[in-house]
């Protein structure tokens, strides 16, 4: 299937490159891949746009715009305006009693720390950026039991705000985190499982990676009582990463569990995509 991943703009969103970390949309034809729009400028970049890049890994150099993605023709989508990186750690409270702090492959059933209906999650995101060139954004894909997005619409970030269902919904990015709403029940039957995954604008392309970052954590909330349910470090910010897959969720035997992924991976955006099944062309 083919998709474009847009560009952060002022106006509104154009469906026109989504792979390469850019994935554009209005309607997700291959013709558009190699469109982009406009990216709000960086103030941090002396005035410098970033470079935007076509769908494909050979992405294309020294084009000034960002690709910001857009939901499909049946649905409009607001460009998120978002807020640069900033150079600050962030504070996060103590380990409340509610919460679980997961290892590294550690699941819990959703049930059993929040009961049956409704099951509404928030997964907050938050990090430190050392370098402020790595601009990190979060996403979320949709996968059906071939793991793989039903269509390009099923894969939910800053330029494609929320999932066909409405189940998942990207709700900001501060500049130092992101977070994503999730409605469980929601959930279209087709779908089995929900990966969630943290990556750096063009780090391929300009170099940047996790080593450039610290200070990566993720804590989901029961997001009707507001209350803290587990908590995970992601400690792979090293050099050869320039990807984090925070965590999963995924249906088993009729119940939501969640998996605490929590590897860092040398893919870029694109290469999620091209993965579980969004192509350019």
């Amino acid at each position: 299937m083919g998709l474009d991943i847009p560009m952060k703009i002022t106006g509104a969103m154009d469906k026109n490159t989504i792979i390469g970390r850019e994935i554009i949309k209005p309607a997700f034809t291959s013709a558009n891949i190699s469109q982009a729009g406009t990216r709000t400028q960086n103030p941090r970049q002396n005035n410098n746009s970033h470079t935007g890049s076509s769908v494909r890994p050979a992405v294309q150099q020294n084009v000034q715009q960002r690709p910001v993605p857009q939901p499909a023709a049946a649905r409009s989508a607001t460009p998120v305006q978002r807020p640069v990186s900033q150079n600050a750690a962030p504070v996060l409270p103590p380990l409340p009693a509610t919460s679980t702090l997961l290892r590294r492959g550690q699941k819990f059933t959703v049930a059993d720390k929040i009961g049956a209906v409704p099951q509404n999650l928030k997964l907050v995101l938050d990090w430190q950026v050392i370098n402020p060139q790595c601009d990190l954004d979060a996403s979320a894909f949709l996968l059906a039991d071939n793991e793989k997005v039903p269509g390009e619409d099923w894969f939910v970030f800053y330029g494609q705000p929320s999932s066909p269902d409405n189940s998942i919904r990207y709700s900001g990015n501060t500049g130092k985190g992101a977070s994503v709403l999730i409605n469980l029940n929601q959930i279209s039957p087709q779908i089995q499982k929900v990966t969630f995954a943290v990556t750096i604008y063009e780090a391929i392309q300009q170099r940047l990676h996790f080593g450039m970052v610290q200070n990566v954590s993720a804590r989901i909330f029961d997001q009707m009582k507001n209350t803290e349910l587990a908590r995970i470090e992601l400690t792979d910010c090293t050099a050869g990463v320039t990807a984090l897959v925070v965590g999963e969720l995924y249906r088993y035997k009729g119940a939501w569990k969640f998996n605490a992924v929590g590897s860092g991976v040398a893919r870029d955006l694109a290469g999620f995509c091209a993965m579980y099944g969004i192509e350019a062309g």
